[in-house]
């Protein structure tokens, strides 16, 4: 199962032409990974991977992984690995708080290509062979579609990054999952401003909560699991 699933995610890059572009597409274990899809049901993903990670990329992420199949980047930065920020007790807050264990939580990214930021984005994705911005988000959804999504059984994706003005995690993915569906507010403005979609991702239907980014905000679990709930009713 693990040479497998190694092999289906490097076939993923492959097809999508992430292979070579700097990145740490996931960051639990690769454990997880490979495990049965029913374990993999909460999905939280960034906007993309910092410089910290530049010296990876897609592919020999994966392949580190497949080797060391127990590290997470995660736990490693619960334990000071990211430095001082808070975002890695965030993300393992948020999975426990809304009833998840976070180490059967998929961790990945939106954008399969580090930048020191988003402005800096198109400005590293014009270096690529993609040319474009637009060609390496295409190019990651095709993969997230593709891979990333048939690997998990998701009753939930968590997208921190939330700005509809500019590209982030819930922009990406509600213009390529959304539909017509529009955002749903559970909070219109302020501190904790967070909105709901509905995704329909390969044949499935699947919630999707937008909060703002957890390196900078500590969302609330109440409300996210009150957006989780509204998007559920329409399901029944």
């Amino acid at each position: 199962m693990p040479e497998a699933t190694k092999r289906r995610i490097l076939e993923g890059f492959e097809r999508s032409g992430l292979s070579q572009l700097a990145s740490r597409p996931y960051d639990c274990a690769f454990e997880l990974l490979a495990a049965p899809r029913e374990r993999k049901r909460l999905m939280v993903v960034g906007f993309n991977g910092s410089l910290a990670d530049d010296s990876y990329t897609n592919e020999s992420s994966i392949t580190g992984g497949f080797e060391s199949p127990m590290f997470s980047n995660v736990a490693h930065g619960k334990e000071g690995g990211w430095g001082k920020t808070p975002l890695a007790h965030r993300l393992t807050d948020l999975a426990e708080g809304l009833g998840f264990d976070w180490r059967d939580t998929v961790y990945t990214n939106a954008l399969l290509m580090c930048s020191k930021d988003a402005v800096a984005a198109k400005t590293v994705a014009a270096a690529t062979h993609h040319r474009h911005l637009d060609a390496v988000i295409a190019a990651s959804m095709r993969y997230f579609e593709e891979v990333t999504i048939s690997l998990c059984k998701p009753e939930l994706i968590v997208a921190y990054s939330n700005s509809l003005a500019n590209h982030s995690t819930a922009r990406i993915l509600l213009r390529a999952f959304g539909g017509d569906d529009a955002p749903a507010y559970e909070m219109a403005s302020g501190y904790f401003t967070m909105f709901s979609f509905m995704a329909s991702i390969a044949d499935q239907k699947i919630p999707v909560v937008c909060v703002r980014h957890m390196s900078r905000f500590k969302p609330a679990s109440l409300l996210v699991r009150n957006a989780w709930q509204h998007q559920l009713k329409r399901l029944t």
